[in-house]
């Protein structure tokens, strides 16, 4: 297997990103946006016009973050988006044989984790942009005191959004960087299933194990069984690992890390066992 050469790597991201970004597929975020904007952020702002104060400006991406809907929505919607990758045309064949099978793979892996950077980036802007909140570290008078102040909408589907699981245990930028980097890590470990399968030569199989996986996820969060933690997606939730008032978490978030850590090192042995045996002899081999 070829050594790592940096240029080859990069160069292998920047083509494989710049044509992701320019596909006309993209305009599926402005369908995502949408679903964000109906059901994290505008809940949130009646609920700051009603108590006539404002919201933080992070509390919005919190709470796609952590809306069940929501961290459905959004891993199928990256997939749609990276489907398609690895594409491999003539010309690619040909730059695969001067960099080498290995260079290539890890310039793939580059621009995967270029692209879920930049697509969980967009979403947090979005959600800053549409929040209509000030900037503050700490959890706005609106999440903290709304249900006591409205306790008959305490179990409505605004309240789901920001539960005192989230606001009681854990300050509002731990959770934003736990938000931001468990639903990053999630969407890593399907990219990473979705190209073993590609990598073996059977695309339909990755994409239905990958969806089938997102599948349990929601399955087993919403019965809320101890199964859930064998899923990324309970890994990813963070209000999930908390209780409402003890300190005492349900899970430790150390454990989700772990959990991830350990998913992400087997499938990347597991990608590059089929790298090794894989010959590109056809280029419908891969994508």
């Amino acid at each position: 297997m070829n050594k790592p050469r940096f240029y080859s790597i990069l160069s292998i991201a920047r083509s494989e990103y710049l044509c992701w970004i320019t596909n006309p597929r993209i305009i599926i975020v402005g369908v995502l946006f949408i679903f964000m904007r109906t059901l994290a952020v505008e809940p949130l702002l009646e609920r700051a016009e009603k108590m006539s104060v404002s919201l933080t400006v992070f509390e919005p991406f919190v709470s796609i973050g952590n809306s069940g809907m929501l961290v459905l929505l959004m891993p199928c919607v990256f997939l749609i988006l990276i489907s398609d990758y690895p594409i491999i045309s003539r010309n690619t064949l040909l730059f695969i044989q001067r960099t080498g099978k290995f260079n290539w793979f890890l310039g793939q892996l580059l621009f995967i984790i270029l692209a879920i950077f930049s697509y969980m980036g967009t979403l947090f802007l979005f959600s800053i942009a549409t929040s209509k909140g000030e900037f503050r570290i700490e959890w706005s008078e609106t999440v903290r005191m709304y249900s006591s102040r409205f306790p008959d909408e305490y179990n409505s589907f605004a309240s789901e959004l920001l539960p005192s699981n989230l606001y009681n245990q854990i300050p509002l930028i731990t959770s934003v960087l736990q938000t931001f980097f468990l639903m990053s890590a999630y969407l890593f470990v399907l990219v990473l299933i979705l190209y073993l399968f590609k990598l073996m030569g059977i695309k339909s199989a990755g994409v239905f194990a990958v969806f089938t996986v997102v599948g349990l996820g929601v399955a087993t969060c919403s019965l809320k069984t101890s199964a859930m933690w064998y899923f990324p997606m309970a890994n990813t939730i963070v209000w999930l690992h908390y209780t409402e008032i003890l300190r005492d978490p349900v899970i430790p978030i150390s454990k989700s890390y772990l959990y991830f850590t350990v998913i992400i090192i087997g499938l990347f042995i597991c990608n590059l066992v089929a790298l090794k045996k894989l010959q590109f002899t056809n280029i419908e081999q891969v994508g």
